[in-house]
């Protein structure tokens, strides 16, 4: 709201309280905002657009499918283009934490109203360089940034002050931080490589916000998941075909209590699998379009398929269906479609904004 809409909105007030009465001659009092949370028990996507484009935006789609509504963040708060690229969202309490990587920011928002409540950063602005992930530690947050892509020394997480929504610190850390993980104090951090490649995932310390540890893996590490016993499994694509040095894929189990390497599955060497998701005791990541399930038990890779035929920009499993979003062709409205892993079979395809990238679950229960 700017001054003059502040000002006009005051005024008419002031002439209702003073206008209007009872029956008993007293003034009739504005009624009390009941504005109910509209975005609640539902999926949340968050779309990039095309980068320079402005066009980023976010959907959400009900529990039961029934309905989806498109650039909610606009229709929120009256604004067309609010953002280039938004790249993943984080919840913290009611808030949620739309970063925005080719603007530099962090938009804050009311999780269920999406109601903007400030931003963090911007263009020209000195607290993020091209933000990634977020994650929420010992009442912080922590942004991962790849820095100037074509810099691999400059790379750092940021470190938020949720109270008063500043940058206090920047951790440096090797180059193509990506995905982040809280478990209690401590942040797992994957060094993806940005437009390189990478091999650690680096321990960050949430209480001295200080590198403790960095955990060697295979290239890329892209995913990273906690077990139902507080195992870390830690995913890597390894090197694509087009480098001319391609490396095999890789999955590794991590004993958090002293930061060990305890399985290592090595995948074939034109294998390059991504999107490790977790629950119930299984795992499910993608290789080449195909989806594969594994037992955390189990003391090889599955050998077959669950499902075949996908184009997954991103995917996540929740109460025993699969969400994976399909970008298309990178220009137009991408889809979320939906599996039940009961069967496997597909449940539904719903269209979204341009370039789906991340995929939450925003009911009143959800961190």
């Amino acid at each position: 709201m700017n001054v003059k809409q502040l000002i006009l909105s005051t005024a008419v007030a002031a002439f209702l309280l003073t206008a209007c009465t009872n029956d008993d001659g007293g003034p009739i009092l504005p009624e009390t905002d009941t504005e109910a949370p509209i975005y609640e028990n539902g999926i949340i996507v968050v779309n990039e657009g095309g980068i320079t484009n402005g066009n980023a935006s976010v959907s959400f789609i009900s529990d039961d499918f029934s309905v989806v509504q498109n650039d909610i963040f606009s229709t929120s708060n009256g604004v067309n283009a609010w953002g280039d690229t938004a790249q993943s969202m984080t919840f913290d309490g009611d808030l949620g934490y739309i970063l925005v990587s080719y603007s530099q920011k962090v938009e804050v928002v009311n999780r269920y109203t999406f109601k903007s409540i400030t931003t963090i950063g911007g263009p020209g602005m000195p607290e993020f360089l091209n933000p990634r992930y977020m994650a929420v530690a010992n009442g912080k947050g922590y942004v991962t940034n790849w820095g100037d892509p074509e810099n691999p020394g400059d790379d750092f997480v940021a470190v938020i002050n949720l109270e008063s929504n500043a940058v206090e610190t920047k951790i440096p850390v090797g180059e193509g931080p990506e995905r982040i993980l809280a478990k209690d104090n401590s942040l797992y951090v994957a060094l993806e490589g940005g437009y390189n490649f990478n091999t650690g995932v680096v321990l960050i310390d949430a209480t001295s916000d200080t590198v403790t540890d960095i955990i060697k893996v295979a290239d890329a590490p892209n995913s990273l998941q906690l077990d139902d016993e507080g195992y870390l499994w830690i995913l890597s694509g390894g090197k694509p075909g087009y480098t001319e040095d391609e490396t095999a894929g890789q999955l590794d189990k991590i004993d958090t209590a002293n930061t060990t390497v305890s399985e290592t599955y090595v995948f074939a060497s034109t294998e390059h699998p991504g999107y490790l998701s977790y629950e119930g005791g299984r795992l499910y990541y993608s290789v080449a379009g195909r989806i594969f399930k594994m037992d955390v038990s189990s003391t090889e890779l599955p050998a077959a398929a669950e499902i075949i035929g996908t184009s997954f920009y991103d995917m996540t499993v929740k109460d025993g269906k699969l969400y994976g979003t399909d970008a298309k062709d990178f220009a137009s409205n991408g889809a979320l479609e939906i599996y039940d892993l009961s069967d496997n079979s597909l449940v539904t395809t719903k269209e979204v904004g341009i370039n789906p990238g991340s995929i939450y679950f925003n009911g009143t229960s959800e961190k």
